[in-house]
């Protein structure tokens, strides 16, 4: 609920532009290897994706994370066009890790989008180690844009 109410408070800035929105399915993880702890690449979820007609990005959505929790996530981010594809970030945060108590923490990732036709896109999310709170993660899901 928190995470759901925070996503929308992200999403209030972007109210300017005519949104499209799309529904992201996570389909796997590349973790790098780590002897602290366990992580499993296998990582589904949904969420849905706000994207305004400048690229500002604001989501949500639920998945098995790197540790076989169920956890949530929320984010606002930026896009630019680069050739056929879109660069960018994100930032928000997650729960249901060993950090924090299983509390928030925070999320940050390298964002690059390949359209594949006019509804489809394939996103590639590069996330950096912080020390304390992720691993270096290359994830990937498939964004439907919905009517």
């Amino acid at each position: 609920m928190r995470i759901a109410l925070f996503a929308a408070l992200l999403a209030a800035p972007a109210l300017a532009s005519p949104p499209t929105w799309h529904l992201s399915l996570q389909l796997y993880s590349l973790h790098e290897h780590t002897t602290e702890t366990e992580l499993t690449n296998y990582t589904p979820g949904i969420g849905v994706m706000r994207v305004t007609d400048d690229n500002w990005l604001a989501g949500a959505g639920i998945f098995r994370n790197s540790l076989g929790r169920g956890a949530g996530y929320a984010y606002v981010g930026k896009e630019w066009p680069l050739g056929h594809i879109l660069v960018g970030g994100i930032a928000g945060v997650t729960h249901h890790y060993n950090f924090n108590d299983g509390g928030l923490v925070p999320l940050g990732a390298a964002l690059v989008t390949v359209p594949l036709n006019e509804r489809w896109a394939l996103d590639f999310l590069g996330i950096p180690r912080l020390r304390g709170y992720t691993y270096n993660t290359l994830h990937v899901a498939l964004r439907w844009r919905f009517p």
